[in-house]
Order: structure tokens, then C-alpha cells, then sequence
């Protein structure tokens, strides 16, 4: 099923813990609203700036989600409203300058994450009317995996 014209619903639902995967599709029909925004709002415009975006992780149903190392009980990945991902070709620095500074998209968060050393992936997420603190974007960067900083760019 295609969300948007780059992205699919197995492409967003998928992981590498296969036992889970089944449940994890399953649990996302009743989020396919919000994970067609974050395709069309969010990452068709990273496609159509940068080219292919690899995503990480994206919906992750409760059992998912709590099967994920430093997950949140609270992440929007469970409301299918935040992706995980980096974009082929293209640093994370760069994509993280343009998603914060130049691009004008209406995230709610926007965070340059990575564990145990730099980042390795951008975590990005829908903002109104999806997030609760709707009215402020943030953007971070994080330091082994815990310690938010705001992202100075």
C-alpha cells in the first residue's frame, strides 16, 4: 500500500525482529491517517530535496515498542507520527541544516540521535495538530543515546 509517491505501509511498519512483524503491520492500519501525513508532510519533501531516504524505524505497535532498546512509552513511533531514518548520499549534518534552517516543514521534532558514540540516524516527527506541544518545534541532538542538547546547527 502506498502512502505517498516514495513511501509505503511496509516500508514504515517493517523490522528486523520478524516474530513481531505481523502484529507490528497490523497494529498500523488504524494509524495509516497519521503515517500518510508524515509521508506527504515530512519525508517527500526530504526525497524530493535529498533523493532516497533509508528509514530506520517508523510505527512500532506497543509490543514493538517496548521491544526496542530506549524507546519511549510515550513516542509518537507509536502513534505511526515519527520516523527514524538517514538519507543515501547525504550527511546527517547537511539534512539535519536543511530540515531546521532552510526547509520551512512543520515538524514537532526534529532530533540527530545515535547510541554508544555520534549519531546515526535523524528522528523526525509530525508537529500540529499531532504533538501535544504543538505550538514549539525543537530540534536536538543527543549524546549516547540519553542526554538531549538543542541543536545549534
Amino acid at each position: 500500500m502506498n502512502l505517498s509517491p516514495h513511501f509505503t505501509l511496509a516500508e514504515l511498519t517493517t523490522t528486523n525482529r520478524t516474530s513481531l512483524l505481523a502484529a507490528n503491520r497490523e497494529e498500523a492500519q488504524a494509524r495509516i491517517g497519521a503515517l500518510t501525513a508524515l509521508c506527504v508532510t515530512l519525508l517527500e519533501p526530504l526525497r524530493m530535496r535529498f533523493g532516497p531516504v533509508s528509514i530506520h524505524s517508523a510505527f512500532r505497535g506497543a509490543t514493538l515498542n517496548a521491544a526496542t532498546p530506549g524507546a519511549s512509552k510515550t513516542s509518537q513511533h507509536l502513534r505511526g507520527e515519527a520516523a527514524d531514518f538517514h538519507v543515501v548520499g547525504a550527511t546527517l549534518e547537511d539534512v539535519m541544516a536543511w530540515i531546521v534552517k532552510e526547509s520551512g516543514l512543520k515538524y514537532g521534532q526534529v532530533i540527530l540521535e545515535g547510541r554508544n558514540g555520534p549519531p546515526t540516524w535523524i528522528h523526525l516527527s509530525l508537529g500540529a495538530p499531532y504533538r501535544a506541544a504543538a505550538s514549539c518545534q525543537q530540534a536536538l541532538v543527543t549524546r549516547d543515546g540519553a542526554t538531549f542538547s538543542s541543536y545549534r546547527g
